[in-house]
């Protein structure tokens, strides 16, 4: 599954960049978040559910923080096996600073198998793309 866009932010670079790595602000942002916690430095935890029937969870994630540079720059892995399949994914964030706030860009791709396979579809990519981008609308709400 690839998945790739855009997002307008309206706040500086520098404070969503810092959102996007603050685990109680990603846990108020993510719609079925149920906890987030850095487990080291560089790999962040997250328990979520989803409203997907057969695939509702809870689902423990590992998100490994492979390349960051402030305040620019965010590269996630996340590898995931177990009930409900598994997900190979690594997705780029771009942080860019424009006049009237930050244009977030990102470019994912995701192997998935299993149960959650069934979201590599048309359907399943756009409600991706609407979890998204309500992900990004709450962030924007959360953000300091």
């Amino acid at each position: 599954m690839k998945l790739n866009g855009t997002h307008k932010f309206h706040a500086p670079v520098d404070k969503v960049f810092d959102a996007i790595l603050n685990p109680q602000v990603l846990q108020a942002s993510i719609p079925g978040c149920e906890s987030i916690e850095y487990l080291d430095g560089n790999r962040i935890k997250a328990n979520i559910s989803t409203p997907l029937p057969g695939l509702k969870g809870p689902y423990g994630i590992v998100i490994n923080l492979a390349r960051v540079q402030k305040p620019n720059y965010i590269e996630l892995q996340v590898q995931r096996s177990g009930t409900g399949g598994s997900v190979n994914a690594v997705a780029q964030i771009q942080l860019t600073q424009e006049p009237d706030g930050t244009l977030l860009s990102y470019d994912a791709n995701a192997e998935l198998a299993g149960a959650v396979a069934v979201a590599n579809n048309p359907i399943g990519q756009g409600i991706a793309k609407n979890t998204l981008g309500t992900i990004f609308k709450n962030l924007e709400k959360n953000i300091g």
